[in-house]
C-alpha cells in the first residue's frame, strides 16, 4: 500500500502524517489501522521500531470523540520515561483533530481531561484511587509492552484499572514481542474475539526463514539523537574496498539532515548512482538501487546503510537483498527484538559490525556466552527502558560493564552451561559458584510493612538497607514492591541486623515494621548452619504478618 488515505483516515490525520515525515504505511500499519478503526480488539506482535504507536493512535483518533474531558482512550506502558515520548508522538498528531493527548506524568497540565491518557499502570492506580483521574468514559484500552506490563502482579493491576472503567465495552489492543504465555493468556481471558495482526502471530514465533540470504551488520546507537547523526558511520565504513555508502531514510527530512550533517563534515554527499560522490541519500529502495545498477558501479562497492529501521519484511529486504556489498541496520537497543524478528522472517543473520577483539579466557568465553543467550531468549525492550535515565549520566558500555559486574558478585553463570563441571580450584572464573541457581544460596527474604502507595521506590529500601544497617550492596538482592508492603532479599549472614537496624525507622515519612517474610515459608534458601527458628546473628523469630 503506498498511501494512508487508503486506510480511511481523515485529511487532517493525512496531513499530520505527512507533517511527521510518515507518508507510506508499513505492513503492520496497513493490516491494523483498518481493523482498530472498527473498534474491534487486537493484538499487535510488534515492539519498538514497527510503527505500532502510529498504527492505534490514528485509529484511535479517527473514531473516538475529543473533548469529553476525561479520558476515552487509556495507553498503558512500561515507565515514565516512555510513557512520556507514546505521549509527544501522538499529542502531534491529535493537534490536527482537537484530541487533546497527554501524559500521566511532571509537566503535563490536567491529564485527567485529556481525550487519550498515558501512563505507567502504578502512576494510574494511584491517580484513580485519588479521583484525579475518572475512567468512566473509557472506550479503549492500549497494553503497549504487554509483555513486560503482565508480568508478577501485572494482570491484577490492570483489573483494579478495568473494574474503575465501570464498563465491559471498551475495545482493547495489546502491542507485544514476542508474544509470552502471560500475554496469551491475559488475551484469552479477555479479548477472546482479538484479531492477530501480523496474522501468523497466532502461530509459532520461533518459526525460521526457510531461506538463507545472508548477513546484515548491526550497528547499536545509545541514544536517539546519535541515530540522526551517521558521520562517524560513514567514515567508518568507507575504504579501499567500499566506494561510496547508500543511506536509507524515512522521510525527505530525515534524508536532509543527514545530508547536512555530513557536509559539514566534509563527505559529500547527492543522489545514488553519482560516481562522484561518496555518500548516497535514499527514500525509494527499489528506485535508487535500480540507478546505482545502471550507473554500472559494482554491487560489491557499495554500502547499503538503514540509517532509519525498517519497519516490515519487505523493506529490509528491498533495501538489502540480493547483493555483494556490505549491508548496516542502525538501531536502538529498544528496537533490536523488532529487527532481529524482521531479519529471523526474511532470512537474514544480523552480526555484530566488526570491531577490534580483545583476547579473553574461557570464564570470559563463558560469561558472554549467557548475556548473548539473554539478548537472543529474553524480552528486553522494556528493560531497556529502564535503563534510559542512567544513560544521561554514563554511556551504554559503561551501564553494561556496572550490570556485568553485578552479575559476577552474585555468582552469575548462564543456564546453558549452569550444569557444566566446575573449573578446578584457583583457576580464575567469572561464575564464582558452581550452583545452578541465579543467585548465592545464602539469602532470605524479609517483610517491610511499607509499599508502593506510601511513594516508596526499590532505590528507597536499598539505599535504608544498606545506610542503617551498613551492609553492602552486593548483599542485597531482589527486591519486590507491592502496593501496601514489600519484600527484600538479604544476604543471610546480615538478616538479623537489617532487622535490628530497619524497625521503628521511617522511609518517606513512613515508620517501617521488618521482620522474616512468612508468605512462603521464611527463608527462600538457607546456608550451611543457618537453621529456620532464628536468623543469623538474631533474636529467634516471632510470627510474622499475615500471608499475603
Amino acid at each position: 500500500m503506498d498511501s494512508f488515505d487508503q486506510l480511511g483516515l481523515g485529511p487532517e490525520l493525512l496531513e499530520a502524517l505527512t507533517a511527521e515525515g510518515i507518508e507510506v504505511p508499513s505492513g503492520l500499519q496497513a493490516d491494523a489501522i483498518p481493523v482498530l478503526v472498527r473498534g474491534n480488539p487486537a493484538v499487535l506482535r510488534a515492539g519498538p521500531g514497527a510503527g505500532a504507536t502510529v498504527a492505534y493512535g490514528t485509529a484511535l483518533l479517527a473514531r473516538l470523540e475529543a473533548g469529553g474531558g476525561r479520558p476515552a482512550a487509556v495507553v498503558l506502558t512500561s515507565t515514565a520515561e516512555s510513557a512520556v515520548a507514546i505521549a509527544r508522538s501522538l499529542a502531534r498528531l491529535g493537534l490536527a483533530t482537537g484530541h487533546r493527548c497527554a501524559a500521566l506524568a511532571p509537566g503535563w497540565a490536567l491529564p485527567g481531561h485529556a481525550d487519550l491518557l498515558v501512563a505507567t499502570p502504578e502512576d494510574l492506580s494511584a491517580a484513580v484511587r485519588a479521583a484525579e483521574v475518572k475512567l468512566d468514559g473509557l472506550e479503549a484500552l492500549v497494553l503497549d509492552g504487554a509483555g513486560f506490563l503482565l508480568e508478577g502482579d501485572g494482570p491484577a493491576r490492570i483489573e483494579l484499572i478495568l473494574e474503575a472503567a465501570e464498563s465491559d465495552g471498551w475495545q482493547g489492543i495489546v502491542v507485544a514481542d514476542p508474544l509470552t504465555p502471560a500475554v496469551r493468556e491475559w488475551v484469552d481471558a479477555n479479548l477472546r474475539r482479538a484479531v492477530f495482526l501480523p496474522s501468523e502471530a497466532a502461530g509459532d514465533d520461533a518459526a525460521e526463514a526457510p531461506v538463507e540470504r545472508g548477513d546484515i551488520l548491526l550497528h547499536v546507537v545509545e541514544r536517539p539523537d546519535v541515530l540522526r547523526d551517521p558521520v562517524g558511520l560513514v567514515d567508518r565504513l568507507l575504504d579501499e574496498e567500499i566506494h561510496h555508502v547508500l543511506l536509507f531514510c524515512r522521510s525527505e527530512d530525515r534524508a536532509a539532515d543527514a545530508g547536512d550533517l555530513l557536509t559539514l563534515h566534509g563527505f559529500v554527499a547527492g543522489m545514488p548512482g553519482d560516481p562522484e560522490t561518496p555518500v548516497w541519500l535514499g527514500l525509494d529502495a527499489l528506485s535508487d538501487r535500480k540507478r546505482v545498477d545502471e550507473a554500472g558501479i559494482a554491487p560489491e562497492r557499495v554500502a547499503t546503510v538503514s540509517l532509519d529501521l525498517p519497519l516490515d519484511t519487505d523493506t529490509l529486504d528491498r533495501r538489502h537483498g540480493g547483493r555483494r556489498g556490505q549491508a548496516v541496520c542502525v538501531a536502538e537497543p529498544r528496537e533490536l527484538p523488532h529487527l532481529r524478528r524482521l531479519a529471523r522472517e526474511a532470512g537474514y543473520r544480523l552480526r555484530p559490525l566488526p570491531s577490534p577483539a580483545s583476547p579473553g579466557h574461557d570464564a570470559v568465553t563463558t560469561f558472554r556466552a549467557g548475556v548473548r543467550e539473554a539478548l537472543e531468549t529474553r524480552d528486553l525492550a522494556a528493560y531497556t527502558t529502564l535503563l534510559e535515565p542512567l544513560l544521561e549520566e554514563w554511556s551504554g558500555v559503561e551501564v553494561a560493564a556496572a550490570l556485568a559486574a553485578l552479575l559476577r558478585d552474585r555468582g552469575f553463570r548462564p543456564a546453558s552451561t549452569a550444569t557444566d563441571a566446575s573449573p578446578p580450584a584457583g583457576e580464575g572464573t567469572l561464575a564464582q559458584s558452581p550452583s545452578v541457581r541465579p543467585r548465592p544460596p545464602a539469602f532470605t527474604r524479609l517483610f517491610l510493612s511499607v509499599g508502593s502507595r506510601d511513594g516508596v521506590g526499590p532505590g528507597d529500601l536499598l539505599g535504608a538497607i544498606t545506610g542503617e544497617a551498613g551492609v553492602q550492596g552486593e548483599q542485597v538482592g531482589r527486591i519486590d514492591i507491592r502496593d501496601t508492603f514489600a519484600r527484600v532479599e538479604v544476604a543471610d549472614t546480615v538478616a538479623g541486623k537489617v532487622i535490628q537496624a530497619l524497625n521503628g525507622t521511617s522511609i518517606r515519612g513512613r515508620s517501617v515494621r521488618v521482620d522474616f517474610d512468612r508468605g512462603t515459608g521464611g527463608a527462600r534458601e538457607r546456608g550451611p548452619g543457618g537453621g529456620r527458628d532464628r536468623g543469623p546473628g538474631g533474636p529467634p523469630r516471632r510470627k510474622g504478618p499475615p500471608s499475603r
